[in-house]
């Protein structure tokens, strides 16, 4: 299903788990609450929100591969913002998996002319509503758990081959030492390749990655330029890493819904 702009409005407006009603959302659009229940309708069927009584919530999305600890949306929400601000229209980007980038990938939607290549299937099929993307995903094994993305050697050489503006990659462990790490081993190679893939690389991840080491490695922290990170990280972790960690605050009006 193409999303019209209207429907993309009506996601950015529920982005960060905001409720809002159906006349709520009719009066900030300037049109009639029956048009409104068809564009919700419309999202709801694409799995993309979930309809409550007199109104919409975003769907809730999780990772089972996380543990509980690294599950913190609202820290999530402020990085994924974060990353969302540093893009222009236009720019190319590798994008992995994870809770992080599941908002980031919310948090795009109202951008024009992205050139995005992911191993994500959720994450594609979310960004080929908005028809201004030309979205990218590699051929190979699709995975269906922990989640639906694509890993192998077919897909690691295609991502090999690519080159973006950024690259935004989600790992669960960040260790001087031992470097970026994921649970996931086999999609190790196909995160590493994505990670390559831009000019300038970016490593999200929540505070508590920090002096964790998983046995899936993914880099050496050299690799990445900047590396972003909740508020929630002390300021014992960040001489290791010469600078490169960036701790976004909460954004208030996050905090205000």
């Amino acid at each position: 299903m193409r999303l019209s702009s209207r429907q993309r409005r009506i996601l950015s407006l529920l982005h960060g788990g905001t409720y809002l009603e159906v006349k709520d959302l009719a009066q900030i659009l300037k049109v009639d609450t029956s048009t409104i229940r068809r564009d919700l309708q419309g999202l709801a069927t694409e799995g993309l929100i979930e309809r409550r009584h007199g109104g919409a919530i975003l769907r809730q999305t999780t990772e089972p591969h996380l543990p509980d600890s690294l599950s913190n949306e609202v820290e999530h929400l402020a990085v994924a913002h974060a990353a969302r601000r540093m893009l222009r229209d236009g720019d190319s980007l590798a994008l992995g998996s994870g809770p992080i980038s599941t908002q980031l990938t919310l948090s795009l939607l109202d951008m024009q002319d992205l050139t995005i290549f992911t191993n994500d299937l959720h994450s594609a099929m979310t960004l080929s509503a908005n028809p201004s993307f030309r979205v990218h995903l590699p051929g190979g094994e699709l995975r269906e758990s922990p989640s639906h993305t694509v890993s192998g050697l077919k897909a690691e050489a295609f991502l090999l081959e690519q080159r973006t503006d950024w690259s935004f990659i989600e790992v669960e462990g960040i260790h001087p030492y031992s470097g970026f790490t994921i649970s996931a081993t086999w999609q190790t190679g196909v995160t590493r390749s994505l990670l390559h893939a831009g000019k300038r690389r970016c490593i999200i991840a929540d505070s508590v990655a920090f002096g964790r080491r998983c046995v899936g490695f993914v880099a050496e922290t050299n690799l990445a330029n900047l590396i972003m990170t909740d508020e929630l990280l002390d300021d014992y972790n960040l001489p290791a890493f010469g600078g490169k960690v960036i701790r976004i605050a909460r954004d208030p009006l996050d905090s205000w819904r």
